[in-house]
C-alpha cells in the first residue's frame, strides 16, 4: 500500500513537471493567443466598416462605394486601395499627414479574414529623420491602438528585413507590426478564428 501510493505520487510528480516545462517552453505569443481565444471575444470591424466574415464581392462593393464618397482612390500597381489620413480622416488623424493602403486577406472561399495595410509619411525623404522607419513604427502602432483598443503591442523573437516583430492581440483580432522598407511600415489584421483553422 505504502508502495503503491508511492508509485502514485512520483507519476503525479513526473506528470506535473512535464505539465510545467511544457508550459514555460511556451512562447510569449503562444501564451497570449491562447489567453485571448479563451475569452471568447469575437472582433469583426475592420476599418471603413468592412467586416472579417464577409465575401470578396461585397468587399469589391464596399470599396466602390467609399471611392464615390472619395474616401479612398487606386492605390500604386492596383495592388491597394488608398486613403489619406489627415485632419479630415474619419479613420485617424496622426501628427503628420501619412499614406494608407490596405487591401484585403481571403480565404481559399474568398471570405475575408484581415487586411494587409501599409502605412508612409506623405512628403517622405530619406533625409528627414522624423519620417523614418523607426518612427513610422512607432505611429503605425500607435495608430492600430487608437483604432483598435485593448492590449498593448509586444515584440515577437522573429524579424523581417531586420525590422522587429510587433503584436497585439484582443480575442480574436491578432495585429501585427514591422518596417517593410525604409518607406513603409506592414500593418496586418488577421481573424485568429480562421488563421489557426
Amino acid at each position: 500500500m505504502i508502495q503503491l501510493n508511492f508509485m502514485n505520487h512520483t507519476k503525479f510528480l513526473f506528470y506535473s513537471i512535464i505539465v510545467i516545462l511544457f508550459i514555460s517552453c511556451q512562447s510569449e505569443y503562444d501564451k497570449v493567443v491562447k489567453q485571448q481565444i479563451a475569452l471568447g471575444k469575437n472582433y469583426t470591424n475592420l476599418i471603413f466598416e468592412l467586416k472579417t466574415g464577409q465575401t470578396q464581392k461585397k468587399f469589391f462593393i464596399d470599396c466602390w462605394e467609399l471611392n464615390k464618397k472619395k474616401l479612398i482612390n487606386q492605390g500604386p500597381g492596383n495592388k491597394f486601395v488608398r486613403h489619406v489620413l489627415d485632419s479630415v480622416s474619419p479613420i485617424y488623424k496622426p501628427d503628420d499627414n501619412m499614406e494608407l493602403l490596405f487591401f484585403g486577406i481571403f480565404d481559399d472561399n474568398k471570405i475575408l479574414s484581415g487586411l494587409k495595410m501599409r502605412i508612409s509619411f506623405l512628403g517622405w525623404d530619406p533625409t528627414i529623420k522624423e519620417l523614418q522607419k523607426e518612427y513610422l513604427l512607432i505611429e503605425g502602432m500607435k495608430m492600430m491602438e487608437y483604432i483598435y483598443p485593448g492590449n498593448s503591442f509586444f515584440k515577437l523573437n522573429k524579424e523581417i528585413n531586420g525590422s522587429p516583430i510587433m503584436t497585439k492581440v484582443d480575442g480574436n483580432r491578432l495585429i501585427t507590426a514591422y518596417v517593410f522598407d525604409n518607406r513603409f511600415v506592414q500593418l496586418t489584421i488577421e481573424d485568429l478564428n480562421i488563421k489557426l483553422k
